[in-house]
């Protein structure tokens, strides 16, 4: 039995050790309990003694990734169970008076609180649309600037076709109906070489140099080569990238409002605690290289035989 591959390992440790970790390792007379009694039908099994309610359970399978609970309720139960006796069985062998695991399950501890401190707030944490909009209209204001153009272009495979097309248009052609005649792209071809709205960087670089050196309503004096043959250019128009819309975006922007207040939540809890470093953290050191091994003796030569 491997339990270190057992997928709901992590999730069954973290809920023993916040359940314990509030314990003194000392053996001592266990305080009269307050607390109101497990009923028998809230108890799925019991470890030595040890309940394993349905709620602890619940809990802990809630935390666990679908592909963890493939094996079903029993399987979960089951582990469960091996858990508790492997922890009960620690406890009577005394690791947990050892400093470096005490060490370890305080951390835990600080841990799972801080973690689930996080949560609390986070789930009381509402914002309004108004509060949403205010955050969304402060982030496009930060957005940098991008240029987008409309364009549309005729492709065809050598240069003396593409100067022919090229002439005319000098002689009055229209451009869209010699796409929809030459043009050998069938992504834009019947839409007269219409490429829509797009930004420079997203097409081949020498489609976009040229276009971007065009004004609106220009068109390229010579075709362009590229990795797909040859294209004469028409600029329609540019226009500033506009910001996505609020709706579109909108958790986004309620996710990076929850992030701020996590860190402020961080900052302030810092600021309040009284903390005094005594020593400048120090990275840690590097386990010794073993030494290379000593290059063997040359075998000594066996002695001559005697004839």
């Amino acid at each position: 039995m491997n339990l270190l591959k057992k997928p709901l390992i992590l999730a069954i440790t973290a809920t023993l050790l916040l359940a314990g970790c509030g314990q003194d390792s000392t053996p001592e007379k266990a305080p009269v309990s307050t607390a109101a009694p497990v009923e028998q039908k809230d108890v799925l099994a019991i470890v030595n003694g040890d309940t394993i309610t349905v709620e602890e359970f619940n809990a802990i399978k809630l935390q666990l990734p679908p592909q963890a609970q493939t094996g079903g309720d029993d399987a979960i139960l089951n582990q469960l169970i091996e858990l508790k006796a492997l922890a009960q069985k620690a406890e009577a062998d005394g690791l947990a008076k050892e400093a470096a695991i005490q060490s370890e399950i305080e951390r835990a501890k600080e841990s799972i609180l801080a973690n689930h401190l996080v949560k609390r707030m986070m789930k009381d944490m509402k914002f309004t649309d108004e509060q949403l909009k205010k955050e969304y209209d402060e982030l496009v204001t930060k957005l940098p600037k991008k240029q987008e153009m409309k364009a549309a272009h005729i492709l065809v495979e050598n240069e003396e076709q593409a100067k022919e097309i090229q002439k005319k248009l000098s002689e009055g052609g229209n451009f869209a109906e010699l796409a929809k005649t030459y043009s050998t792209d069938p992504g834009s071809k019947d839409q007269g070489g219409d490429l829509g709205w797009f930004e420079a960087g997203m097409m081949v670089p020498e489609f976009s140099a040229a276009a971007s050196a065009l004004k609106p309503g220009e068109t390229t004096k010579e075709p362009v080569k590229s990795q797909f043959g040859w294209h004469i250019i028409k600029l329609e128009e540019t226009r500033e990238v506009p910001p996505p819309a609020f709706e579109a975006v909108k958790p986004q922007v309620e996710g990076m409002m929850q992030q701020k207040a996590v860190e402020k939540l961080v900052n302030d809890t810092r600021a309040a605690a009284k903390v005094e470093i005594k020593k400048a953290a120090e990275p840690a050191a590097k386990p010794a290289e073993a030494a290379p091994a000593a290059p063997a003796a040359p075998a000594e030569a066996a002695p001559a035989e005697k004839k």
